[in-house]
């Protein structure tokens, strides 16, 4: 090795040392937030000049979307960390829990009735499947007859325990008289739970089919009825490990709907929508299309830079990351070669 390669080693390792301590000493310094403003500003403005489809394509996003939204399983730390968060949420929303009015005006509950309300051609279809679905026909009959059944007299089993009695029904007079009743009890009960189930079925046919006003006025009577009682009423019966039931219980639905080419394909032409609509939308405009503004890009920088780089120096980090970027540059071989000329 000659003096001159050895002299160029030894300055290229002490600018090695000055270009970190110069971005470490700019990056520790008060002015790093004017110095992220004007990084940023640099990137907006350069911004102006790339369009979305440019720096990302749409197979790109669909491939993300395919290994976060499709593939991924969530590992038992998150589902550890959902069941603290759902017995958190539990206390925390029974703390001075709010009514439902706090939450939601006259006004608005009275648009989202109006909206409801428009879905004329659901009502009538769900009208429809009522009178004409056997099941339903039969759910209301099995309910009929349980109510029945469980307001019958006692007298009836009474009776039934007296013919039972081989013995009674023998020598007394009134096995006769008693096993007519309940024959005839039986038919009337019968009758009755026809004609029940049928009211039943014929107003709840009725009820959707009313008009809108009508409903319009049943749904903000039930609305007033309400909307002054507080949350946790409503929810009491309901505990914190309930509601970690039902995330496990959504999220195993979720798995098994994401693996659906239904789900996939409208999640996939969500994708196709967008870029169709902001493909060609320079990256700045594309951010203040969707509300981000450069003020809100400067508030963050300055949220959160100070903070990290703060604990990446106490860490003994922040030298380290510096030189693992600028270490390869001052040791390629065309590099000493420039500073091996330049001393020559």
């Amino acid at each position: 090795m000659t003096p001159s390669s050895e002299q160029a080693k030894v300055l290229a390792e002490q600018l090695l040392d000055a270009q970190v301590a110069f971005i470490k000493a700019r990056l520790n310094s008060p002015e790093v937030g004017h110095y992220a403003n004007s990084l940023i500003r640099f990137l907006l403005q350069q911004g102006n000049e790339l369009a979305l489809e440019e720096a990302v394509s749409r197979d790109s996003i669909k491939q993300v979307i395919q290994v976060y939204a499709f593939d991924l399983n969530l590992g038992g730390g998150v589902l550890e960390l959902v069941g603290e968060m759902a017995r958190r949420l539990y206390t925390e929303s029974n703390l001075w829990a709010p009514t439902l009015q706090t939450l939601m005006t006259d006004a608005q509950m009275e648009q989202w009735i109006d909206k409801v309300l428009e879905l004329e051609q659901v009502r009538l279809h769900l009208v429809q499947a009522v009178l004409q679905s056997p099941a339903a026909h039969e759910l209301v009959a099995q309910v009929t007859a349980n109510l029945l059944k469980k307001q019958r007299p006692d007298w009836h089993d009474h009776a039934i325990d007296s013919l039972s009695n081989s013995w009674l029904a023998k020598k007394s007079p009134l096995s006769g008289v008693i096993n007519t009743l309940v024959q005839q009890e039986e038919k009337v009960l019968s009758l009755i739970e026809q004609q029940i189930s049928q009211f039943v079925q014929n107003q709840s046919s009725q009820l959707l089919s009313l008009e809108a006003a009508e409903l319009k006025d049943i749904a903000w009577q039930l609305w007033q009825n309400i909307k002054d009682v507080p949350l946790n009423q409503l929810s009491s019966g309901i505990e914190s490990l309930d509601i970690e039931e039902f995330f496990v219980l959504v999220y195993e639905l979720w798995r098994h709907l994401r693996h659906t080419d239904y789900i996939q394909r409208l999640i996939l032409t969500g994708v196709d929508v967008f870029f169709d609509v902001y493909g060609d939308y320079p990256l700045s405009e594309l951010l203040e299309e969707i509300g981000i503004t450069p003020d809100h890009l400067f508030n963050d920088a300055q949220r959160f830079l100070p903070q990290a780089i703060a604990a990446l120096n106490a860490h003994d980090v922040l030298d380290q990351l510096i030189r693992l970027q600028l270490h390869d540059f001052y040791h390629d071989a065309g590099t000493l070669s420039l500073i091996e000329q330049s001393l020559s």
